[in-house]
């Protein structure tokens, strides 16, 4: 993941700066220097976050099946998916989007979900294009020699579960959300899209 980048770089600048840096941004460091307690604070962390996400899925479907046009299998074909972004996509611009929205997909990213309409947008916006970002570095190197937490970890930032996930359905979840990165290139997919793709697309198999 592109986060090994900065480590190394901050390793190389302010060795002694390590120490803290593994008790306070743990999500910095590669797993191999964390410590068991912190690796259970993850875990225990995933776990709450992932309850948040099926709480807030079950409530989309719920109101989904009200609305006639949209089902969770339209999100799981690429050329239905850029058909939505068609004709839906202007309402899902993160400008569009209301505080209260915002804050729900925040919250479902995993993202701190206070603020003002601004704030929140900007948190947003800062952490899809962190991911666009991240999505071409794997795109360009390939996801096959990513470890079990690499991959965990890629599969959270996204919106997706890794929960109860073996690598394998992992790797095909993270394979189509690059599909998806890789194909929105030249047919934009907004960001408000994408994360509410997710809450339709949590529990399923890819």
């Amino acid at each position: 993941m592109i986060k090994l980048i900065p480590f190394g770089f901050v390793f190389c600048i302010l060795p002694e700066s390590i120490p803290l840096i593994v008790i306070y941004l743990p999500g910095m460091v590669p797993s191999t220097c964390l410590k068991d307690s912190q690796i259970v604070s993850e875990q225990k962390q995933r776990e709450k976050l992932d309850a948040i996400r099926q709480k807030m899925t079950v409530n989309v479907l719920k109101s989904a099946e009200q609305v006639q046009g949209i089902t969770p299998e339209d999100f799981l074909s690429l050329s239905k998916f850029q058909r939505i972004a068609k004709h839906y996509g202007y309402d899902f611009e993160l400008s569009r989007i209301d505080r209260r929205h915002l804050s729900a997909y925040c919250r479902f990213m995993g993202l701190n979900d206070y603020g003002t309409q601004g704030i929140l947008k900007r948190r947003l916006d800062k952490h899809m294009n962190y991911i666009k970002e991240d999505d071409k570095f794997l795109i360009r190197e390939g996801i096959d020699n990513l470890d079990t937490k690499e991959l965990s970890s890629a599969i959270e930032e996204r919106g997706m579960r890794s929960l109860n996930e073996t690598e394998d359905q992992m790797r095909r979840a993270l394979k189509y959300w690059l599909a998806t990165s890789e194909a929105n290139e030249a047919n934009a997919i907004p960001s408000g899209l994408l994360v509410f793709s997710r809450m339709f697309l949590l529990n399923a198999k890819f």
